[in-house]
């Protein structure tokens, strides 16, 4: 097992912190935390249950309480303008994650880590959204993705969304979800929000999407059910059943840390599937007590896809997709591939795209795909 992970699950799973750790102990449980980023969530945790610390380690920890307070503050300050903009200019939006997230399911957003922000757009409003953005001062960055383009200012992210991925990856009903959103607030903001049913599901699809790679996106599950499962219309209409796999793998993961999650009624996935998924997840699950987290690559990323599907002949047509998703998608390496040839059109960025696969290939280095 890894150094210190044993003693942040413990945590994780709510046992009072230990205050008798050696200092290697102290030092293999702040890296876990780090590895896992639940840093602000564990620092709190410690703070709370007023552990004994030595001057030394309490001084660690409020150097990163502080550091998350700062983290929010600028996270929170970034997204209020950029809601206050999309609302004046009349762009219906969605926070995905981010601060407002942390707010309603943690009750603090210094106590979740925040690395961009990700925001919903309808696909119609994609341009006016892109024309905000560009109003308050960010930059396009990169190639835009099948489903979202990231934009930067002073180095902050925003990911602006038209879609959760690409829809042949996940029958996530985009439409769906904004026929059911609902208007709220954020710091007295008009903002939309999913409604308890789409937002739970999409922590799942996230999650999938990342293959549960830390332990902080298992901690958002947590959260998630707890705070929308049984959230007023709340509702799980069955919107496909790689969607339904999804949830019911996203609860069996949660399970891990609390098993009291109840699983939500009308996921589709027989008792024979529900049995795989939890399979699925003991044995994720043991790779975190075992391994590092690692970034994956985007090839990773949907070999993942194929193994949360239900065998037999959806695993086969998810195969298909999964090949039309890789032969079609465009990113930098495909406009920089295209340069080479004084290509720049996107037709022909697309066009010469099965050719830079065939040349990685040759090469042995098929890199993010």
């Amino acid at each position: 097992m890894r150094p210190g992970i044993e003693l942040l699950v413990a945590m994780l799973r709510g046992h009072p912190a230990r205050d008798d750790c050696t200092e290697a102990a102290w030092a293999a449980l702040l890296e876990a935390a780090g590895q896992e980023s639940v840093l602000p969530w564990f620092a709190e945790r410690l703070d709370a249950g007023q552990v004994a610390l030595n001057p030394e380690q309490a001084e660690g920890i409020q150097a990163i309480r502080r550091e998350a307070q700062v983290a929010a503050f600028v996270w929170t300050e970034t997204l209020k303008s950029t809601l206050s903009a999309f609302h004046r200019d009349n762009v219906q939006v969605i926070p995905l994650k981010g601060p407002c997230a942390a707010e309603r399911l943690y009750g603090n957003a210094a106590l979740r880590t925040c690395h961009d922000l990700d925001l919903l757009v309808r696909s119609r409003d994609v341009s006016r959204g892109e024309c905000v953005l560009a109003g308050l001062g960010f930059a396009r960055s990169g190639y835009p993705d099948d489903y979202q383009r990231s934009w930067c200012r002073n180095g902050l992210t925003v990911e602006l969304h038209h879609n959760v991925e690409n829809p042949r990856a996940f029958d996530f009903d985009v439409d769906a979800a904004w026929d059911s959103a609902c208007v709220s607030e954020f710091h007295g903001i008009p903002v939309w929000l999913l409604a308890p049913s789409d937002e739970l599901l999409y922590f799942c699809l996230h999650a999938v999407h990342h293959r549960f790679d830390r332990l902080c996106l298992v901690l958002d599950l947590v959260q998630a059910f707890q705070r929308l499962l049984f959230a007023p219309g709340s509702r799980f209409p069955q919107r496909g059943s790689y969607c339904g796999n999804a949830l019911v793998l996203g609860w069996a993961m949660a399970a891990q840390i609390n098993p009291q999650i109840p699983l939500p009624e009308g996921t589709g996935a027989s008792t024979r599937e529900q049995r795989r998924l939890q399979e699925l997840a003991h044995r994720l699950w043991q790779e975190h007590l075992l391994e590092v987290p690692q970034t994956l690559d985007w090839a990773a990323q949907h070999r993942f896809y194929l193994e949360v599907e239900t065998p037999g002949w959806k695993r086969v047509m998810r195969h298909g997709r999964h090949c039309g998703i890789l032969l079609t998608r465009v990113i930098d390496a495909d406009v920089e591939f295209a340069e080479r040839f004084r290509l720049r059109r996107r037709w022909q960025v697309r066009l010469l795209r099965p050719v830079r696969l065939l040349t990685n290939k040759v090469d042995g280095s098929v890199g993010n795909t």
